[in-house]
């Protein structure tokens, strides 16, 4: 059940939690769960990468996670001060990974969005775009990711109030895209189909 896996991520993750709450997870797990690739971009500690080998691994479909642009910011280890303070590395994510044993399923680029870092060939089936994003590094990440037309595109921190530039570039621009259609929102997430 896909309440254990984000329980599982949860609890033994290295860093700060990076799945979101439960309907948010559901998903992301139903997408992953294609087959085809899946693109993430601002993954943070993997988290949300290891839901997604999860979901190909249980349902047995071909594919790789490829999760690039994980974010700067720092975070209390567990959400506990008494823990101390960490950065997401690249190490620390492969580790996350490996504490899993997905890492046959997932590719760890450090690197910017923009340009897209991977494989000219690599064609996504679903994308994650998460993070704290403004308004232009939203919108450059939907037009990035519309080039490799995916069949989904999941978009984070719709709507919280905590970025107003995110939800501006979704209302703005990508719900008014005529080539999309957005199938839902969950909580803080919008998730957009392909036409």
């Amino acid at each position: 059940m896909i309440e254990n896996i984000v329980e599982s991520i949860n609890n033994n993750i290295i860093g700060r939690l990076a799945i979101f709450g439960m309907e948010e997870a559901r998903a992301i797990y139903d997408v992953a769960k294609l087959p085809g690739d899946h693109l993430e971009i601002g993954c943070l500690w993997g988290g949300t990468a290891i839901l997604a080998a999860l979901a190909k691994r249980e349902n047995n479909v071909p594919g790789h996670i490829y999760t690039i642009d994980f974010m700067q910011g720092g975070y209390w280890v567990h959400g506990d001060p008494s823990v101390g303070y960490a950065l997401p590395t690249p190490i620390k994510v492969l580790n996350n990974v490996n504490n899993f044993d997905v890492a046959d399923f997932v590719t760890v680029i450090k690197a910017p969005s923009n340009p897209l870092p991977i494989r000219y060939d690599v064609r996504p089936v679903s994308v994650l775009i998460d993070g704290g994003h403004s308004y232009e590094a939203c919108l450059q990440d939907w037009l990035n990711v519309k080039k490799l037309q995916p069949k989904f595109v999941l978009i984070h921190d719709y709507g919280t109030g905590k970025h107003p530039g995110v939800q501006m570039a979704v209302d703005d621009i990508i719900l008014k895209d005529e080539n999309w259609n957005c199938v839902k929102v969950v909580n803080t997430m919008v998730v957009m189909e392909r036409k």
